[in-house]
């Protein structure tokens, strides 16, 4: 989403959080403002999807970004 035309998409990237009980997986997109002599720079996050644990979540986050996925040794 881009608010305004003078703003740049910088980095987007996924990322989980917890959400009431369960875990929501985010996009955050980072912004960039051109035309000022100030780098302003602010990140909106949209979610994407919920899940009950967070190890779902983790997963699904590491899906989306492409990055290899490795299970946590208990």
């Amino acid at each position: 989403m881009q608010w305004k035309p003078d703003l740049k998409v910088v980095c987007r990237k996924y990322g989980y959080r917890p959400h009431g009980r369960c875990w929501a997986v985010y996009l955050f997109t980072t912004y960039r403002q051109e035309d000022t002599s100030q780098a302003n720079q602010f990140t909106s996050g949209d979610k994407v999807a919920e899940f009950l644990t967070r190890e779902e979540a983790r997963r699904e986050t590491y899906r989306l970004n492409g990055w290899q996925y490795k299970e946590k040794k208990v």
